[in-house]
């Protein structure tokens, strides 16, 4: 074979390889492999809403605005969340987590929330069916109900965010030291307790929710019968208390919580100095304890908090 034919085919031979790379890259590129093809099918699941309501979401948020009362969730979980309405986010517990976070307003500004282009929107004000239809819009909209028991919103959380066993850890975890903190106190079994708390000039009783959720645990103090029957057997958070009622709900250890404001310390002040209020056997024996109206949540966040102060408040 001449050289001539030779040259001729090592260029048709290289012309050949060039198409056939080329070829293999355009397909390639029209047609995703397999492993891309389940990357996109991962990156949204189905979610069923409270309503009812089939969604899209995606499989990890990045960019979360939560509107509501318990953004201490989220932040207990180490969810990423971009806004929300700060309103709610001013107690000590909960000031020192809040870089990074935008207040978007209450109980949201769409532009707000807009520009902050979020991939997840949680609607704590989940009543509100215009408001979600309009957060929809946005970004997919889940009517969150923070009203619900701790235990059911960190699980919640936990489906949402595909964060299941990281619920099921935070809760072993509160448990375990709950435990640990009781056994200090030994409070005697039978021994009751009352959660005072002051609004302004309205005098509530407060129930098992919010500072409930610690102080009625199962090693905790006794529910005292009026709050059993009148609150909790009623399915209520609290119950407004006019002066002359206190007798009938104190138990052997009152918790006195007073909001931050000038008419609220003015109206406890008075209570705590009030006849009736010295007649009462817990108050004769010392057992007050008075803290900020900020502690009555049951907020993750606080949650965590709260079985470091609740001795702090009982050993003074």
């Amino acid at each position: 074979m001449n050289s001539t034919i030779k040259k001729h085919l090592f260029i048709w031979g290289a012309c050949f390889l060039l198409l056939s790379v080329l070829a293999a890259c355009s397909r390639s590129e029209s047609a995703p492999s397999q492993e891309a093809v389940k990357i996109n099918e991962q990156t949204t699941k189905s979610y069923t809403t409270q309503t009812g309501e089939v969604i899209e979401i995606p499989t990890q948020p990045q960019r979360v605005i939560y509107l509501g009362s318990t953004l201490g969730d989220l932040l207990a979980m180490d969810i990423s969340v971009v806004g929300a309405n700060l309103i709610h986010a001013s107690e000590s517990y909960i000031v020192d987590r809040l870089e990074g976070i935008d207040d978007v307003g209450n109980p949201g500004d769409l532009e707000a929330i807009t520009a902050l282009q979020p991939d997840l929107i949680l609607n704590g004000y989940n009543q509100d069916a215009d408001r979600n239809t309009a957060f929809s819009k946005i970004a997919p909209t889940i009517p969150f109900n923070s009203a619900l028991p701790f235990t059911e919103r960190v699980r919640e959380l936990g489906n949402i965010f595909g964060k299941q066993d990281e619920a099921e850890q935070w809760i072993s975890r509160f448990d375990t030291k709950a435990e640990a903190m009781w056994d200090k106190l030994n409070v005697a079994e039978g021994e009751t307790a009352t959660i005072f708390l002051q609004l302004g000039k309205q005098l509530y009783v407060m129930g098992n929710r919010s500072l409930g959720v610690v102080l009625y645990q199962e090693h905790g103090f006794a529910i005292p019968p009026a709050i059993q029957q009148n609150i909790i057997d009623k399915e209520l958070t609290f119950v407004e208390l006019s002066e002359e009622l206190m007798p009938d709900y104190a138990g052997d250890h009152l918790f006195v919580l007073t909001l931050d404001n000038d008419e609220s310390r003015a109206e406890s002040d008075r209570l705590l100095q009030s006849t009736l209020w010295k007649t009462l056997p817990a108050v004769q024996q010392g057992h007050v304890y008075t803290a900020s109206a900020d502690w009555n949540t049951d907020n993750l966040l606080a949650l965590e908090q709260l079985l470091d102060e609740l001795p702090k408040w009982m050993n003074q």
